[in-house]
């Protein structure tokens, strides 16, 4: 493995264009090969819930000026269907818009859970070297599979790191947070986060992912990734680089194979009425005959 390295202040765009495998792209080899290579084929256009999260990161993280640069809140009565929208919208060049009419307040709740944030320690503007630590890009390789991240926010001191990630939500109710980590793979990214970390920094690391909500008043929950979770998390990031090297070396992307189930109801759902039962009209018929 080659010696790990970390880039302070580097643009996101920037760091995009460098090579190496990314968590939010390496996951998706979890689901199956043909999932990872149909990822790297995909254009996703950010959703409303996706913006509001870019536009908060890089406001927290990044500061006021580079937010203003990157981001514009649509002005009151602004219409696309008129001239003078399309013109004002024009203007703008590659700012992305943020919509604050209606149901759809972006820049409002932008504003919210920056000034939010804001108020814990870990994002005081004023600390020194708090923007140098923020969006810290880190490279390295691993048996000759190029790796990359990019880390929201370290805290370091002279035996640790804590590495912080920030989370847009909907709501920070546990459970919900807890069924987001599972399906959309926040452990995974929290392995391979604190992985890289220990190998440019060479200390113990420590994960926190911050949540705060999107909607007024923009509560805040801060949930700590234990130790046992960053085992299994960093024993699914290195079974992900084993499917990835061994797909590399047979150029085979298999998909999952097709299974048949019986559908059963979550351990979560309470029957209406239990014990109830109603006769069938044809009991005794097989429901499920097989057809492969």
């Amino acid at each position: 493995m080659t010696e790990a390295f970390v880039t302070y202040m580097e643009a996101d765009a920037s760091y995009r264009k460098q090579k190496g495998e990314s968590q939010s792209h390496l996951k998706c080899i979890l689901n199956s090969p043909a999932h990872y290579k149909a990822a790297s084929k995909r254009f996703l256009r950010p959703s409303s819930n996706m913006i509001m999260g870019t536009a908060t990161h890089c406001k927290t993280l990044e500061g006021d000026e580079k937010f203003n640069s990157d981001f514009v809140k649509k002005p009151p009565g602004i219409r696309y269907t008129n001239k003078e929208g399309r013109d004002w919208k024009e203007s703008q060049g590659k700012k992305t818009i943020l919509s604050n009419d209606g149901f759809t307040r972006e820049y409002d709740s932008v504003i919210g859970m920056t000034e939010s944030l804001r108020n814990l320690e870990w994002f005081d503007e004023s600390q020194p070297d708090y923007r140098k630590h923020n969006e810290v890009s880190i490279y390295w390789e691993f048996e000759g599979v190029e790796c990359k991240a990019r880390l929201d926010r370290i805290i370091l001191t002279k035996n640790h790191v804590h590495v912080l990630d920030l989370k847009t939500t909907d709501s920070i109710s546990t459970e919900k947070f807890q069924s987001k980590l599972v399906d959309l793979s926040y452990d995974f990214q929290a392995g391979w986060y604190a992985w890289a970390a220990e190998l440019v920094f060479k200390r113990p690391v420590s994960f926190t992912f911050v949540a705060v909500e999107r909607s007024e008043p923009w509560s805040i929950k801060i949930f700590d990734v234990p130790d046992e979770m960053m085992q299994e998390a960093r024993i699914k990031n290195h079974q992900a680089l084993e499917t990835l090297k061994e797909c590399r070396t047979n150029d085979s992307w298999p998909s999952v194979k097709v299974e048949r189930q019986l559908l059963r109801y979550p351990k979560w759902y309470s029957p209406l009425k239990k014990n109830a039962k109603i006769e069938r009209t044809y009991s005794g018929s097989k429901a499920f005959d097989p057809i492969f």
